[in-house]
């Protein structure tokens, strides 16, 4: 399971970092006024804030549960919360949903279920009988 979120995060992270860069650039043609009820005139702050929080923390989940630091499955949850909460920021922002917001809202949501799932099993008694 801690690879799948491991995959989980990676995949957010390349999409996060790749979208925010596509839309600072212009380069995804999305029309500006997605952003009629929102505080922004462009998509470079968005695609900023993308990259770097959406991307970052993904990538932070990934490393945690990969180097296996001592609060991985918390970061790991947490950048799947990151992720529902930007999605969810979105929706309400842009007043609408897709089905690419879907995929994300649903990496993100397994990201965290998983995560407090691998949280449970690392604190289980067997699992604490095989580290000895």
């Amino acid at each position: 399971m801690r690879r799948t979120v491991v995959g989980l995060h990676l995949f957010n992270a390349v999409s996060a970092v790749g979208g925010g860069i596509a839309l600072v650039a212009g380069g995804l043609g999305v029309p500006t006024t997605l952003l009629r009820h929102t505080p922004f005139e462009s998509f470079v702050v968005p695609g900023i804030f993308l990259a770097a929080i959406i991307g970052g923390s993904a990538t932070i989940g990934a490393t945690a549960l990969m180097a296996d630091w001592r609060r991985a499955t918390v970061i790991s949850a947490a950048a799947g919360a990151v992720m529902v909460g930007w999605i969810a920021g979105e929706t309400v922002l842009v007043e609408g949903f897709s089905w690419l917001q879907g995929l994300y809202l649903f990496t993100g949501a397994i990201a965290v279920v998983a995560s407090i799932r691998l949280s449970q099993e690392e604190r289980s008694p067997t699992h604490q009988e095989v580290l000895r």
